[in-house]
């Protein structure tokens, strides 16, 4: 949408007639609003595109923040499981050459201290 179509659409809303002031107001908020000129027709039309192009904007922003984010926690979690593998290979080259040098009890309990 240009500019000039935006313009147009803001002043064509101001020109839509407000609703009866003698009616109540219950019956007013249940009642359609009438519009019979092109003029307000045109105006009513553009101001919703133009809410559904920002609501449009809004979620567009925030699929990218999401992208993002996602982006960043599969790098994480790249890094953290390659992280504990090599960690895991650390502990098992640990665990079978310390399984000869650690003293262990006959029964396999640890002593207690009395």
């Amino acid at each position: 949408m240009t500019k000039g179509t935006q313009g147009q659409a803001s002043t064509s809303a101001k020109k839509t007639p407000a609703p009866r002031e003698n009616a109540p107001q219950g019956a007013a908020a249940n009642q359609p609003r009438v519009v019979s000129r092109p003029e307000d027709v045109a105006g009513l039309v553009l101001m919703q595109i133009d809410l559904v192009n920002a609501r449009k904007d809004d979620l567009t922003i925030a699929i990218k923040g999401l992208s993002d984010l996602t982006r960043q926690l599969v790098r994480a979690y790249g890094e953290n499981t390659q992280t504990i593998g090599q960690l895991q290979a650390q502990v098992t080259k640990l665990s079978g050459n310390g399984k000869a040098s650690t003293p262990a009890s006959a029964n396999g309990k640890r002593k207690t201290s009395r």
